[in-house]
Formats: structure tokens, C-alpha cells, sequence
């Protein structure tokens, strides 16, 4: 196996071009099974805590146990990227997931499953994600160049959106016909089959492993904290990227008690809830692509964050099934432009030396999502669900806005300047 990728050189333009990369092709085979389990896990364990305790306070605490590990390994998660390696890491992520979902499924077999047991398991595979997640998005410009960063992003976030509809209707599909036993079994073998793909990538090339130094990973993210608070582009990122995990996403830990308890929807209902907000996700990413070299960047990103907070305050107090799902469609829109313009502007804007570090920055602001979801379950159990989801969703809205007037660089960054190249 080659020390460093033999990164191919497109022929084809426009966004489908890093599909002629053979390395990206597999680094995306993987990030659709890494997807699907995702999403599949998130439906399978808020329906099964539910069953178990009847509290959406503790549907809304597990959710807590799978994020708080960004809060502490998000801060460390570059450097100890770039020590242990972009595809190494990534392949120990995959084992832990195998072995964290082989265990549940032993203990729902034996019939020993206890609210524990699901809470270790969600911290452990909260911390590998942390650095899976920074391994994944970092490796994107060694595989493809620089120039195809916001395409490699939008290929992926399509087919990352497709698990996101995929996921929770096959969860939901499963629990139902084969119960939770299936559902873990299946996560199972989705980390064995990304790990068989992933062992063909090529070793980190040396620009990759020249960027981990001797100095301690705590002295690096410093630095790398003082890098981006003086890059406008990669704080208003960080910054609506806060707003939006303390305030918009928690609203998917409480889904499970929507749909049951407001809506009157079992497993199924429940799997189409979750896929809604993916359909208009693909309706987001045709969007995106048409406008990003003619609309700033920074706004393309403000813009979608707030339609999707807006569209989820609708949803909040909505008691019609059908009309929820239309408002999680119409949210998914605005997702798609934050998802995608997330992750490319902090690329795009971040040298390489730093790029390890600056997304492992992105993955301590999104770390903000584990106390959103224990304050939307206190305002869940004290004032009911609506209000929770509404009125974060809402302020939400309001200080994305507040963040896009105040940084003028950050508004005016624009895609067809900071991924020149593209499309050429």
C-alpha cells in the first residue's frame, strides 16, 4: 500500500467531478454506511429509552450521553487526528462501534438491557465519533485538492442526506417487524462493512502526518483557537454553529415523544418523521449548488440555518401529522445549506497545517448540542415538548441573524473566491 493517495486528476467539471477519485469513491462508500448507522441509531435508541421509562427527560438525557463527549474530545480531536492518523483513526472508530452495538445486542438477547448499559454505550460511541467526524471532513482536500472541497462536500452531503431519510425509515421499518435486537444487529454489520472499505484507503501522505508536532495537544488547539477568532469566515461559523446545537438540534431528542404522544404515531410514523427534514434536504442541495458562486457564502449559511429554525418552530405546534412533515421538509431546506456550507467554508478558509484544527474547533462548537438536548429535556418535562421545541427554535433564529450582521467579513466571503478553481 502507497504511502500517500495518488489523488487523481478530474476531467469531468462541475460538482460530480471528485467521483472520478477513486480514494473519494471509497472514503464516500464508507460515510453512506457511517451515515445509515447514524441515523438508524438515533431512532432505535430514543424509541427503545421511551419504551423503557416512559420520560422524555430521559430520551432527551441519552441524547446528552452520545454528545458530551464533543464538549471534551472536540476541543483535542485535531491534534490527536493528526497524531494517530486521518485513516487509522478512522478505522479504531469503526471497531468500537462494532463492539459497542455487538454488546447491546448480546444484552437484548439475554434480556439484561437496562437505561445503563444504553448510557455507557451512547458516551463511548460519543467519543470516537468526535474523532471520526474530524478525521472524515479533514481528509476530504488531500483526497480531491483543494479546488474540489465544496464539491466533494455537496457528493457527500447527498448521499449523507439519503441515509438521513433512508436511516430512519429502515429503523423504524426494523423495530417494528424485528425489534431492537435487529435494528442493533444491522448497526453491527454497517461498522463491519465501512471497515472493510476503509481498509483500502491509502496511509495519510506525509503533508497529513508533518502537521503533528511534539508540542501538546493542548498548546495546539490553543493555537488553533487563536487562529480562527481572528478568520472572521471560520468564527461566524463557529459561532451560528453553536447557536444552532444549543438551540435547533436538540429538537431531534424529542421526536420520538412527538410522535407518540402528540401525534399519535408508532415506530413507523415515527421513521418518517425523522426522514422528512432529509427530503427537503435534497431539495436544499439543487439550491445550494445553483446559487454558491453568485450568493456570499457566510449568507448562504445564515440564511439556511434560520429557515431551518423557523421551519421548526411551525413544526413545534403543529398537532397535524401530515402538516409536521411538511414542516420538517420545508426545515430540511434550509439544513442542507448549513450542512454543506459548514464544513467548506472552514476547509476552504483554513491553511493545511491548521485545517486538523480548525475543524476539531467546528466539532467543540457543535459540541454545544449535549447541554441543548438536557435543556430541551428540563423545558420538556416542565412545560411540555411545543414549548421547548418553539421557543429555542425561535431564539435560535434570532441570534443567527444577530451573528451574520455583526461579522462584515464573514457576510461577504464568497464561494466563487474561496474555492476559485472550481468548475475550471
Amino acid at each position: 500500500m502507497p504511502d500517500e493517495p495518488q489523488t487523481e486528476t478530474p476531467r469531468r467539471t462541475g460538482f460530480m467531478a471528485p467521483l472520478q477519485v477513486s480514494e473519494y469513491r471509497r472514503l464516500l462508500t464508507s460515510n453512506a454506511f457511517w451515515w445509515q448507522a447514524m441515523w438508524m441509531e438515533m431512532i432505535v435508541v430514543g424509541w427503545l429509552v421511551l419504551e423503557m421509562t416512559d420520560s422524555a427527560w430521559q430520551v432527551a438525557l441519552i441524547g446528552f450521553y452520545r454528545m458530551f463527549p464533543l464538549l471534551i474530545f472536540g476541543f483535542f480531536s485535531g491534534p490527536i487526528v493528526d497524531g494517530l492518523g486521518r485513516r487509522r483513526t478512522m478505522l479504531a472508530s469503526q471497531v468500537v462501534n462494532l463492539l459497542v452495538n455487538g454488546a447491546v445486542v448480546a444484552l437484548l438477547l439475554s434480556d439484561r438491557l437496562q437505561y445503563w448499559h444504553l448510557a455507557v454505550g451512547a458516551l463511548l460511541l460519543g467519543v470516537v465519533w468526535s474523532l471520526d467526524w474530524t478525521a472524515r471532513r479533514s481528509i476530504l482536500p488531500d483526497l480531491v485538492g483543494r479546488s474540489r472541497t465544496v464539491d466533494a462536500m455537496l457528493v457527500d452531503a447527498f448521499v449523507g442526506n439519503f441515509s438521513r431519510v433512508a436511516g430512519p425509515l429502515l429503523g423504524g421499518a426494523i423495530i417494528d417487524a424485528l425489534g431492537p435486537e435487529g435494528c442493533f444487529s444491522t448497526l453491527a454489520l454497517l461498522a463491519v462493512a465501512s471497515l472493510i472499505v476503509l481498509w483500502t484507503l491509502p496511509q495519510d501522505s506525509p503533508v497529513a502526518r508533518s502537521s503533528a508536532t511534539d508540542a501538546s495537544a493542548w498548546r495546539l488547539m490553543v493555537d488553533g483557537l487563536k487562529y480562527v477568532r481572528h478568520n472572521q469566515p471560520i468564527l461566524g461559523v463557529l459561532l451560528i454553529t453553536v447557536v444552532m446545537n444549543f438551540l435547533t438540534f436538540p429538537h431531534m431528542a424529542l421526536l420520538p415523544v412527538f410522535a407518540r404522544d402528540i401525534l399519535g404515531q408508532g415506530p413507523v410514523g415515527l421513521g418518517i418523521l425523522g426522514g422528512a427534514s432529509g427530503v427537503g434536504f435534497f431539495f436544499g442541495l439543487i439550491a445550494v449548488n445553483r446559487v454558491r458562486h453568485s450568493v456570499g457564502g457566510g449568507w448562504l449559511f445564515a440564511a439556511g440555518s434560520a429557515l431551518m429554525s423557523a421551519g421548526l418552530v411551525g413544526f413545534a405546534f403543529s398537532t397535524d401529522y401530515h402538516t409536521s412533515v411538511a414542516l420538517l421538509v420545508f426545515s430540511g431546506i434550509g439544513q442542507a445549506a448549513f450542512n454543506v456550507m459548514r464544513s467548506s467554508i472552514v476547509l476552504l478558509s483554513a491553511s493545511d497545517e491548521m485545517r486538523s484544527r480548525a475543524m476539531g474547533a467546528l466539532l467543540l462548537a457543535i459540541g454545544g448540542m449535549p447541554l441543548g438536548r438536557i435543556q430541551i429535556g428540563a423545558l420538556a418535562e416542565g412545560f411540555g415538548a411545543p414549548i421547548a421545541v418553539g421557543v429555542m427554535c425561535a431564539v435560535s433564529a434570532v441570534l443567527i441573524l444577530a451573528v451574520a450582521g455583526g461579522l462584515p467579513e464573514f457576510r461577504r466571503t464568497r464561494q466563487d473566491e474561496v474555492d476559485a478553481g472550481v468548475d475550471t
